[in-house]
């Protein structure tokens, strides 16, 4: 017999329903408990933010005169100021292998420009001049007029640019040229050889080499058929100098000089480009100088224009707040002195990039003084309540908010300082202190301004330098003055927040709320968030990595031009260098198979040119004076092949220990494929090292150019690690402030939503992910934050009987500070548009990114979000209130009666004592009930008791939204 027939089942619906019920009221405790700690939680920041309004308000001359002698003060530190331009110091990874591996180079050879002197003995570029000499209508130059021309160019060069040291002494490059041999110190110099140009112009070259000479990397656009070379435009002659101690200053002096003759150098058949070795570092510094201009243009305009945004709308001259919007820009200005000179006195170094730090603090501040004055806009008048409750008001409800994303943007930069790259580290560690001292100035400048000011109101004096006292508009009136006296004249105390609110807060926030009301519009926006993250990724998945250097000079420079030929013409073949840096017995067969074996691994390398080989060793063992029998008798017999005709050209690649008859290191040099990518180069640098790593004979591959390619390999790395620690940071400090897991988690979307759309549009803009473009994306974590927790907060904080009223409240509260921040904030970087510099380009345009991706984000797409999930935020049973009065909530315990309605459950902020409307929403009230018999407000609904632990919700007779 089956039991289970007997057994009664349970209803499946009953249970779906109970399950439903149980998860329900979990969700509810989650949710009651997320509001709770909340509200403790702001409870305690209020009252510590309304203590300092209630000292700003008792003492507000004293704390501004106190906070201004400071900010006059430090920037006295502005004396100790030094500058950093070094390219390599400021833009490469610090400490990274390639350094340390040139630093232990240099160690065991020293200067390779005293003695017999090879450019590719060099451990870093070395001191030169090079030209480029191009033919101008890009035709073919084996002709004996072009040949000529290049011979009166190199004469030029060689016996016309001179410098003179103190005692009168007269240098040519002859006398200053790197090594022994002023034709060996010319790299090219092969094309300067008779027997080269005799067959050059007869067309019978050989390609890619000429007897010994390698030729693609002197050439521009080398075109060759069956090992001859068909055709080219132009050649490439670099100019090497002594860098030694007693001759390096005279050689600067020359490469100076050889850029001013050559930018005065007139040419018939060709056009030249040239450069040397500080071209970038002076072209950079000069560029950078160039912007400052755009400093004062840019505090001119959001000056003006936060003086606009502060305007009242009814020409109401007691409340207008234009004054706050001059020291709302003053505030930042200020901190951006102070940190300079502070900062400065600490020793850390002023960088070009440093540049654009007070186009970002000034956007801050500007943030942070609309969010100051929106908080005082929302305060009860000051016909009903004393200055002293209105400031304590405004730090409760602004007060936080500043503190929040002032926070997040200096952690984002805290965070930055640890950055490998110098730049970057100097970049953040000026801004941080700049945010700091900005945050600073809010509170205790600022806020004793608006203090004054509402002094100012109280008294009813015009906003004017005068400040005189003034009537009210309609007193005016019946004294008979005219249109034009009152409107400049007439002003009295503002009663609500629409008396203070300027054109730009009030119609930016209109048209919000009117695309997010409207089905269309909801539509609309979703519409453009799927295309714009679709977009994003697409851009993510394509992004390049890697900071092309003639980038960071003006495009009218001479050194973009030469290093934009570069790029186009001639090809990137650098001289791979094999060091070995220990002491080897190498007249042993075993070492020199360890030897060989590294070079052969090497060479199967597709990018390592298997036919270029400068080896001191194969060299050696085919001459006569080869002797392996002993160690002793191997450096003996060395020691004559160098002193050798064939040898001489092996003396700094080998250092030695003549007493011992020791070779305490040797080296080995290979020519590479060329190389134009940053990823070729990074991979490159990465499969040389791991040969490196695996041989049996210790030794480093190396070349200058690595020192470069280290940012390849680790932008990407520490970009993501950075920006990574930063967003969790953002979270982490979200959460202490607004301890709600639900807004944690909706920031931290908005976040990488933001973030992604940064990423993805760099690649649309032709940036590339460089140590520039991270100190940006590090920046704009805490850019990012800001709006959406500007919202969040003004969502969670603010009350409404519907998600509609809710959403009005919100925007009410941020909506206007948020548009015009960003608005005066776009208005600082758009002269940045005009700029010439790359640094400052670049941070235009991902400023722009930051701040338009991050408006959209808090105007558009989070608040539809938090339209649709705002009954999740406030209390889950808003929803039924709202759209099912006659839902009905089972109890586990009890059943309906029959017939009786379909009860609601009480929401908790009805069930006591409802609180009083604010003013705001009481007004809107009494506007939409005056002229109707029956006056009724948002709590005329009430709940009847009807038996059995059930209350029925009756609302109001009219009700709306």
């Amino acid at each position: 017999m089956n039991v289970s027939n007997f057994w009664p089942r349970e209803n499946p619906e009953l249970k779906s329903e109970k399950k439903a019920n149980i998860s329900g009221k979990m969700s509810c405790r989650c949710i009651s408990c997320c509001k709770k700690c909340h509200t403790k939680w702001e409870e305690l920041l209020h009252k510590a933010f309304g203590k300092i309004g209630t000292f700003v308000s008792n003492y507000p001359v004293q704390i501004m005169i106190c906070c201004i002698i400071v900010n006059l003060l430090l920037p006295i530190g502005l004396i100790r100021i030094e500058v950093e331009n070094d390219v390599e110091k400021l833009y490469t990874p610090m400490n990274s292998q390639a350094i340390q591996d040139r630093a232990e180079i240099r160690n065991l050879y020293g200067d390779p420009t005293n003695g017999n002197f090879r450019s590719y003995q060099l451990t870093d570029f070395g001191l030169y001049g090079s030209v480029m000499i191009i033919s101008k209508q890009g035709t073919d130059i084996k002709t004996q007029a072009y040949v000529d021309e290049i011979n009166n160019i190199h004469n030029i060069i060689n016996t016309t640019i001179s410098v003179t040291d103190s005692a009168g002494t007269v240098y040519t490059y002859n006398d200053l040229a790197a090594g022994t041999d002023p034709l060996q110190a010319i790299s090219g110099s092969v094309i300067l050889s008779k027997p080269f140009q005799d067959n050059f112009v007869i067309n019978n070259v050989t390609y890619p080499f000429f007897g010994q000479y390698t030729l693609s990397p002197f050439l521009a656009k080398a075109v060759s058929k069956n090992g001859m070379l068909n055709s080219t435009i132009g050649v490439k002659l670099q100019y090497y100098l002594k860098s030694n101690a007693s001759m390096r200053e005279l050689s600067k002096s020359w490469e100076k000089a050889f850029v001013s003759r050559l930018e005065n150098l007139q040419t018939n058949l060709t056009d030249i480009a040239y450069t040397y070795s500080e071209s970038l570092e002076t072209e950079l510094n000069a560029n950078t100088n160039s912007d400052i201009k755009f400093f004062s243009v840019t505090f001119a305009l959001m000056m003006t224009y936060a003086s606009i945004a502060s305007l009242t709308i009814n020409c109401n001259n007691v409340a207008n707040r234009m004054n706050l919007g001059f020291a709302g820009i003053l505030a930042p200005v200020l901190a951006i002195a102070s940190a300079f000179g502070f900062v400065s006195a600490c020793g850390v170094e002023f960088t070009n990039i440093v540049g654009v730090m007070p186009f970002l603090v000034v956007g801050i501040g500007i943030d942070d003084m609309f969010i100051l004055m929106s908080g005082m806009a929302d305060a009860p008048p000051l016909t009903k309540v004393s200055i002293k409750e209105r400031m304590e008001f405004m730090m409760k409800k602004s007060g936080v908010a500043i503190t929040i994303t002032s926070l997040t943007d200096l952690l984002a930069f805290v965070i930055g300082a640890t950055s490998v790259f110098k730049s970057i580290r100097n970049f953040c560690i000026y801004t941080g202190v700049s945010v700091f001292f900005c945050y600073l100035n809010q509170l205790f400048f600022l806020s004793p301004a608006i203090r004054i000011n509402e002094q100012r109101t109280l008294e009813k004096r015009h906003y004017c330098c005068s400040c005189m006292v003034v009537k009210r508009r309609e007193d005016y009136e019946k004294e008979g003055k005219s249109k034009c006296f009152i409107n400049l004249v007439a002003g009295s105390i503002p009663e609500t927040r629409l008396d203070v609110e300027s054109p730009m807060e009030k119609y930016p926030k209109k048209f919000i709320l009117f695309v997010l009301n409207h089905t269309i519009g909801k539509i609309i926006v979703v519409f453009v968030f799927l295309t714009y993250l679709g977009a994003s990724i697409y851009g993510c998945i394509n992004l390049q990595q890697g900071l092309q250097l003639f980038n960071l000079a003006s495009k009218d420079s001479y050194f973009y031009k030469y290093s934009l030929w570069d790029e186009n013409y001639y090809t990137t073949e650098p001289i791979i260098t094999i060091c070995v840096t220990k002491v080897q017995d190498y007249h042993r067969t075993g070492t020199q198979d360890l030897l060989n074996s590294v070079i052969s691994q090497m060479k199967s390398d597709s990018y390592i040119d298997g036919n270029v080989e400068i080896n001191w060793l194969d060299s050696y063992n085919k001459s006569a004076v080869y002797d392996s029998s002993s160690e002793a008798n191997f450096v003996t017999g060395l020691i004559t092949f160098l002193g050798s005709p064939g040898g001489q050209s092996f003396t700094n690649d080998l250092f030695l220990d003549t007493t011992n008859k020791k070779i305490l290191s040797s080296r080995v040099h290979l020519k590479a494929q060329n190389m134009k990518t940053s990823t070729e180069q990074g991979d490159f640098m990465k499969r040389m090292r791991e040969i490196s790593d695996k041989a049996n004979l210790p030794c480093i591959i190396y070349t200058p150019a690595f020192v470069f390619f280290e940012q390849y390999v680790q932008i990407l790395a520490s970009t993501l690690q950075t920006v990574g620690i930063a967003v969790a940071v953002m979270l982490v400090v979200t959460f202490i402030f607004m301890p709600d897991i639900r807004v944690v988690i909706i920031v931290c979307i908005t976040l990488i939503s933001i973030l992604a759309g940064i990423f993805g549009f760099m690649y649309y803009w032709d940036l590339t992910l460089s140590s520039i473009t991270m100190i940006h994306l590090v920046m704009s974590v805490g850019f990012s934050v800001d709006f959406s927790v500007h919202i969040c907060h003004a969502f969670i904080s603010v009350e409404g009987e519907s998600r509609k009223i809710i959403l009005e409240n919100a925007m009410d509260r941020s909506g206007g500070p948020i548009v015009n921040a960003a608005i005066s904030t776009l208005l600082g970087i758009f002269m940045l548009a005009f700029s010439r510099s790359y640094i400052f380009n670049s941070f235009g345009i991902l400023m722009f990114l930051v701040i338009g991706f991050g408006l959209i984000h808090a105007a558009f797409f989070l608040p539809l979000f938090l339209y649709a999930i705002s009954p999740c935020i406030h209390n889950s049973e808003m929803t039924k209130v709202e759209h099912s009065s006659g839902d009905l909530q089972r109890d586990s315990q009890n059943t309906r009666p029959e017939g009786a309605p379909r009860p609601l459950p009480t929401p908790p902020n009805l069930r006591e004592k409802l609180p009083p409307l604010d003013d705001h929403s009481q007004q809107k009230i009494n506007n939409y009930t005056q002229g109707n018999e029956e006056s009724y407000s948002l709590h005329s609904g009430k709940f009847t008791d009807i038996g059995n632990g059930y209350k029925m919700y009756q609302p109001p007779k009219k009700h709306e939204d």
